[in-house]
């Protein structure tokens, strides 16, 4: 038996999906490997966050070339049962950048004179796919824009509709597309259900911060004894651009507040470099890490909708242990100060809790 769904997607920040020729372009990939990245989330719990058990799941499910015949020798390997057609496969409309790049202030980054100066805030957060030449520019050909649509169908075999229903559901609340979407480029909504602390596709996936620590993929959203690792700005925006500013502002804070000690390049790791890296004019020069060692931010990042057709930003962190080497570094003490950070009322963010 074969369940479909049908579903309309809608842009809330532009999206970087690049095809072959470097093109802002919808595209069913990117959407596939979405799809698997919040399944393992909704997936993990039931298979005791075993991810050899997991990995089997998701190849028979998503497709494998690579899983070991059965008991009776008989292949596993398979195509992808979930199966998915997009309404178009347009290119993006977004062919130059932003003419004014909303500035903010950034206390590392200095003129030539040694005077901390502003930075762009888009530039911030989607380096890379944004490149600065005189302004901030789009690097490639085109960006899928905010307020693009799209539909997607969906059809699975209906054993797997309880997790499929979940999966979709956890992508509408957090999932984000293409290049820098931690930063929250290509927040993406599905038009499913609001987002409460009490809600069962939540509360099923969050786990205590020390037990998220214990695994180096992500695997959960964290939760401590303040609730779920959630957070929502007070501020309501009225467009994308005064929202990336605020998460621009608020992703130098948390970082900054973790002062170095010296300067680049580091002996061994220092608390920042367990939030992500590379760090610009601090790299570490210690076994494992070097100019090649990439950690990506846990912390990530979403534009969402409100009622009255505005955005808010929502954060939240999907903690995992760090798969390079950290020393003696307390890995639990480092993500404990910067969820003390977020709930400190002068940043403007509030904690997701249920209601009383």
């Amino acid at each position: 038996m074969i369940q479909q769904k049908h579903l309309q997607l809608r842009l809330h920040s532009p999206a970087f999906l690049g095809d072959a020729h470097q093109s802002g372009v919808w595209r069913t990939p990117p959407i596939k490997a979405l799809l698997r990245e919040w399944w393992r989330v909704a997936a993990a719990p039931a298979a005791g966050y075993e991810h050899h058990s997991l990995r089997e799941t998701e190849g028979l499910l998503f497709g494998n070339a690579w899983l070991e015949p059965d008991a009776d020798r008989n292949s596993r390997f398979c195509k992808s049962r979930v199966r998915m057609a997009l309404g178009h496969w347009d290119e993006g409309k977004m062919r130059a950048w932003e003419p004014q790049d909303l500035q903010v202030p950034h206390s590392e980054v200095r003129n030539r004179e040694g005077r901390s100066r502003p930075v762009g805030s888009q530039l911030y957060l989607g380096y890379g796919p944004l490149t600065f030449q005189q302004s901030t520019k789009i690097k490639a050909n085109a960006a899928l824009q905010e307020g693009e649509t799209n539909t997607l169908d969906l059809a699975w075999p209906k054993k797997d509709s309880d997790a499929i229903a979940h999966t979709l559901q956890l992508i509408d609340w957090f999932g984000t597309l293409g290049g820098r979407s931690r930063n929250g480029w290509g927040s993406l909504s599905l038009g499913l259900e609001p987002l409460t602390a009490d809600h069962a596709h939540l509360t099923t996936v969050l786990r205590d911060l020390k037990g998220c620590l214990k695994l180096d993929w992500p695997h959960a959203i964290g939760n401590d004894n303040q609730g779920p690792l959630v957070w929502e700005s007070k501020s309501i925006f009225d467009n994308w651009q005064s929202a990336m500013k605020f998460l621009a502002a608020t992703k130098i804070g948390f970082r900054t507040s973790l002062k170095f000690q010296g300067g680049g390049p580091h002996r061994q790791p220092q608390q920042r470099h367990v939030v992500a890296y590379p760090v610009t004019k601090h790299t570490v020069s210690a076994t494992g890490w070097g100019g090649n060692a990439r950690l990506a931010n846990q912390i990530r990042f979403k534009l969402v909708a409100t009622e009255v057709s505005k955005l808010k930003v929502r954060i939240y962190h999907t903690p995992h242990k760090s798969p390079l080497p950290i020393g003696s570094i307390d890995e639990l003490d480092v993500w404990q100060r910067i969820h003390r950070w977020f709930d400190d009322p002068q940043w403007k963010l509030t904690r997701l809790r249920a209601k009383p």
